[in-house]
Formats: structure tokens, C-alpha cells, sequence
């Protein structure tokens, strides 16, 4: 708990698995077929083929409520991936990705037989300098290195076709993956739904019970691009004790490891990272979702500004009072107190939650919610 992956400290400007497309399964056949069953490089059949993958009808999991809001039935994420494809590769034995020739996870080699030791994750200020080079190596290579899956520009009943879906590097579509996930609108504007704000509110990664679950998978697929961008199986991500840092202030906000800053949050020049562009940034008011822009995909062409990092010292207009310091031992150790990880609501509104204490909707005084029922 007093710990916190560097993912977290490069984000900067974040506001987003495998939560938009292989460019193999955009071309304009693709989309209108809404098949994606990829013949995988250096094979002849769809997926592989026997012993690896099979192109098969894809599930849909989601349970149908009638108390969703308006707005999540005509969400795109609402149904994924069918609403955009139903026939996908239906991966066998130990395969897995879009195509099948990724291994699961704990398995590594040609045929995905091996079995993979667990990795360690070690605190940032322990490792060497060798290593905190190839920390910073290894991101910075996930930024400029093209990734296999482009993002849409568009929502569904807007696409086109192949032109609606930009290119992106490696890191920026983890970034983009992120946004997706979290933001907090998705209709597109033109359905009017969005006159109500309550209405039109689908975060699908925080104020919720799946917070921890779904980050955890994150940071793993995060911990797995870097590992495959950077040729190394074995390379595990630093985490940050912020619970041992001096004086509550971030000690690792230096060049030495993820770049020092300035009182504004802009990023030391002499750092590796000062020439980073951001995506997706929310803008004032980012959690008015009755903006037009904020109705919109996120156009990740579009850097709009240099990485900003500022830990302790955020706006805590925008964001809460718990923003304005890093967290306390002993704000720590009251949120371990709670033996419930979850309680009703269910929400940003949950009293005595573990999780709602964890995102920092809750006071840590009390375990009371901050935000108004």
C-alpha cells in the first residue's frame, strides 16, 4: 500500500487490455464484415490456424440492467468488442492476443510451453544507475515506437472507414487505452442525451469496485509493452515508496529518475522526458460532460502540450483537497483499517470503503465520503 508503480509517476497529463484495434482489422473489409481473424506473419491461416487459434462468433458478456443510464446504450464500449466486431480469433492451448501469437500469461517461448518464473518488482531507489538508465531507455522507446493498434477518431456510427483510425506510438496508445476506459463521456453529442449530466457519466475504471482490479490488469499489460517493445521478458517496473519519501515530497521527481520539475510541474529541460508530448488531456471543466468536447473520442493526432508532473501540489479546486500532499503513513494505515474492500453504493459515494479511501473520495479522518450523495 505504501507503494506506487512509476507508471503512475510518468503518467503526468493521463486523464486512458486491448481496448481498440489491430490496424490489420481496420482496412474498410474488415469493418464492414465486422471480422477479426488476422492471418498472423508467417502463417496461412486465420489466426494461426489448429493447435494455435480458430476464428470463432465472440462472446458478449454484458448483463443487460435496466437501471443502466441512458446514455451507456448507446455507449460503444457498451457491448466490446461486438459492437464493432463479431467474429474474433479464438486463441487454444496457450496462445493468446488478437491473432494468437502471444503467450499467456506465466508461459513464454515459440510454442508458449514454458513456464515463466514470477517476476520481482524492486523499489526504484534501489536499483543501479545501469538501471535507472534502462528505466528511462525503455520508456522513452515505448514513446517513439509505432504500435500495432491504431485508435479511432470517431465513435461507431460516425466511422467511415480506415481513415477514421490513427497511428500511435506504443505508450501513447496505453495512454489513449486509459482514457478510453475512464473518461467520463462516450455518446456522441449528436444523440442529445447528453443535456444531463448524471445521464452521461461512464467511468469504467474509477469510483467503482473494479478500481484495484482493473488497474492491476493495466499495469501488467503496461509492465508486458514494455517488456516486448524493449526485447527483454525479464525487465520488471520500479515502484515508488512514497510512504518513505522525505518531508512528504516526491524524491524521485529528479532527472536521475523520472525528471525534476518546477513549482508549475513543467519538466527539468536536461530531462529525457522534457521532450515528451501529451495526449488526451482533460481541459477545464473535465468532468462536465455536457461540453461537446468532451463528446467526442480523443483526437490522439493531437499532442497538445509537454508532460507535466507535479505530485503534492495539484489543483485541488479541480480535484480535491486530498490531492494537495502526497498520502501519509498514517492516512495509510487508517485505510488498511477497514476490513471491507467495498461497501454500498459502490461509488464515490461509499462511506467506510477501503476502495473509496484508496482513490481518495473518502476522508481519511473518518472513512466518510468527500462528494455529496
Amino acid at each position: 500500500m505504501k507503494v506506487l508503480g512509476l507508471l503512475i509517476v510518468l503518467a503526468g497529463c493521463f486523464c486512458g487490455r486491448d481496448a481498440q484495434f489491430p490496424w490489420v482489422c481496420t482496412s474498410d473489409a474488415a469493418l464492414n464484415s465486422k471480422e477479426c481473424c488476422p492471418v498472423p506473419p508467417g502463417f496461412t491461416e486465420p489466426c494461426g490456424g489448429a493447435g494455435r487459434g480458430h476464428c470463432a462468433d465472440t462472446p458478449d458478456p454484458t448483463v443487460e440492467d435496466p437501471a443502466w443510464k441512458k446514455a451507456y446504450h448507446v455507449d460503444d464500449r457498451r457491448h466490446w468488442p461486438t459492437v464493432f466486431f463479431n467474429r474474433t480469433c479464438e486463441c487454444e492451448s496457450n496462445f493468446m492476443g488478437y491473432d494468437c501469437t502471444r503467450c499467456m500469461w506465466g508461459y513464454r517461448g515459440a510454442n508458449c510451453e514454458t513456464k515463466q518464473q514470477p517476476g520481482v518488482r524492486r523499489n526504484i531507489k534501489d536499483i543501479s544507475s545501469e538501471e535507472k538508465n534502462k528505466y528511462q531507455r525503455y520508456f522513452n522507446r515505448a514513446k517513439n515506437t509505432p504500435s500495432d493498434f491504431v485508435f479511432a477518431l470517431e465513435f461507431k456510427e460516425n466511422i467511415r472507414g480506415s481513415e477514421d483510425f490513427a497511428n500511435i506510438s506504443v505508450y501513447d496508445f496505453l495512454v489513449a487505452t486509459h482514457y478510453y476506459a475512464s473518461r467520463e463521456t462516450m455518446p456522441p453529442f449528436n444523440t442529445g442525451i447528453c443535456q444531463d449530466e448524471d445521464d452521461c457519466t461512464l467511468d469504467f475504471a474509477h469510483d467503482g469496485s473494479g478500481f484495484l482490479t482493473w488497474h492491476r490488469a493495466y499495469v501488467l499489460e503496461v509492465e508486458r509493452a514494455l517488456q516486448e517493445v524493449n526485447g527483454d521478458p525479464d525487465w520488471t517496473m520500479p515502484y515508488w515508496d512514497w510512504g518513505a519519501a522525505e518531508k512528504n515530497q516526491c524524491d524521485i521527481c529528479t532527472n536521475e529518475y523520472v525528471g525534476a520539475n518546477n513549482k508549475h510541474g513543467d519538466i527539468d529541460t536536461g530531462s529525457l522526458f522534457a521532450s515528451w508530448r501529451t495526449i488526451c488531456e482533460d481541459l477545464d471543466p473535465s468532468d462536465n460532460a455536457t461540453y461537446m468536447n468532451h463528446t467526442r473520442p480523443c483526437n490522439v493526432t493531437n499532442a497538445s502540450g509537454k508532460l507535466k508532473r507535479n505530485p503534492g501540489h495539484a489543483d485541488a479546486r479541480r480535484l480535491g483537497e486530498a490531492i494537495t500532499h502526497l498520502p501519509l503513513a498514517t492516512e495509510v494505515d487508517f485505510a488498511l483499517s477497514f476490513p471491507v474492500c467495498d461497501t454500498p453504493p459502490y461509488s464515490s459515494a461509499s462511506n467506510c470503503s477501503f476502495r473509496n479511501l484508496l482513490e481518495g473520495n473518502a476522508d481519511t479522518s473518518t472513512g466518510k465520503t468527500r462528494r455529496e450523495m
